[in-house]
């Protein structure tokens, strides 16, 4: 911006050129001897992770069809949902694949999960992995609105 009655200076950035040279990044003290980033960690894990494979795009559940999962991955697949609160129910309950894809209202006030926007959740999840799994969905199961 151009004030009246002054002539441009090339070194009008001057000021942001001392606020550089005076502001530099922190560094960590090393030791002269110590050959070592300091973010070096350990080598990776030959472990494999505990997640389902995700290479499909699907989010939420196992690769496996819905009809074959076991308690554990219902289980997890309600942990995902972020309401991991209800995974000893559904151990509890042994509600595999077969059983989630039939869960209603009704079943899941049983299993005593009473806030409605739990239920709500969780049968939004189900009915999502049963459209990208093609599965059947009947008259009298959840379909969102």
């Amino acid at each position: 911006m151009a004030v009246p009655g002054r002539a441009y200076h090339a070194d009008s950035d001057a000021d942001d050129e001392y606020e550089r040279s005076e502001f530099t990044s922190p560094t960590l003290p090393r030791d002269e001897d110590d050959d070592t980033s300091p973010t070096n960690s350990d080598p990776p894990s030959t472990e494999p992770t505990p997640t389902f494979d995700r290479s499909n795009g699907d989010k939420l559940s196992p690769p496996e069809s819905m009809f074959q999962w076991t308690t554990g991955q219902c289980a997890d697949f309600i942990s995902s949902l972020g309401l991991s609160l209800y995974c000893d129910k559904f151990i509890e309950n042994e509600i595999v694949g077969e059983a989630l894809i039939a869960l209603k209202h009704e079943e899941l006030k049983e299993m005593n999960i009473l806030s409605v926007g739990h239920r709500l959740t969780i049968l939004k999840g189900v009915y999502d992995v049963k459209v990208q799994q093609e599965i059947p969905v009947e008259l009298d199961h959840y379909i969102p609105p």
